[in-house]
């Protein structure tokens, strides 16, 4: 799953009776519903901090506490993407994170729950419509049409809800127009700044004969087409590149400047 979902998880280990929902809400917060051992008759509302990876930022968490048709504990921990810490994006790992996760229901019952997830086992509602509320197509327009080549551009507005700034190493996509693919393009070193909405123009080398057979008589007059842009952002972090989808609909504007 895209990094913007992905670094924020709380989990448990596999050997434990312990499972992760995270459940985004917008694209300021998210709730993660974390169940594990229910301590005693424990309900409630839950207070504490989590840590993952063995940060020693600890992240202040509450919210209700519930028991679950097959008797665990569950945490509705409504959490802000601006109050994620920075050092928690530094120690990333691709394959699994350790988390630690502390508090207490009710202001009695002790919960104490700690571990080592794999990514793979952090389940995501709507993971595809999540990444839909980070990222999207602003423009996408035929820039330039001759003979010998042709380019076309795509506006791309990505946004980094983080209070830290975010590295794209490469941004790698292929431009579709009426269900053919008529060109490609790569773009490097991009910087997400914190806490805001970042846009940046992509440009697409044009395949001529691939263009032709999609616009087809729309070329010659400058209308419009469906075109879809699609690849990945390679964001950077010091535990490896994680790869956001692209996967953006839009019309095609052939009416080259």
């Amino acid at each position: 799953m895209a990094l913007l979902l992905a670094v924020l998880a709380l989990s448990a280990a596999p050997s434990a009776p312990i499972g992760l929902v995270i459940r985004p809400a917008g694209s300021e917060a998210f709730t993660a519903i974390v169940a594990g051992p229910a301590p005693g008759e424990a309900t409630g509302d839950f207070s504490g901090t989590v840590a993952v990876n063995g940060s020693a930022a600890e992240l202040p968490v509450k919210g209700p506490a519930q028991r679950a048709a097959d008797g665990r504990l569950q945490l509705f921990l409504n959490l802000r993407y601006a109050d994620i810490p920075a050092d928690w994006a530094d120690r990333f790992r691709l394959g699994n994170f350790d988390f630690r996760l502390h508090g207490t229901v009710g202001r009695r019952e002790r919960v104490d729950w700690s571990g080592t997830l794999p990514w793979r086992d952090v389940s995501i509602d709507g993971e595809k419509e999540a990444v839909s509320r980070f990222v999207q197509l602003s423009a996408l327009k035929l820039t330039r049409f001759s003979i010998l080549e042709s380019e076309a551009q795509a506006s791309v507005t990505v946004r980094n809800p983080f209070a830290f700034p975010l590295k794209v190493a490469a941004a790698v996509y292929r431009l579709l127009a009426n269900g053919y693919e008529v060109g490609a393009g790569e773009t490097r070193g991009l910087l997400l700044h914190a806490g805001k909405d970042n846009v940046f123009d992509f440009p697409i080398d044009i395949e001529h004969g691939q263009l032709l057979a999609a616009a087809g008589s729309a070329l010659a007059t400058g209308g419009e087409v469906e075109g879809r842009l699609r690849g990945e952002l390679r964001v950077r972090l010091p535990g490896g590149d994680v790869s956001v989808p692209l996967d953006l609909a839009g019309k095609l504007d052939l009416l080259s400047e």
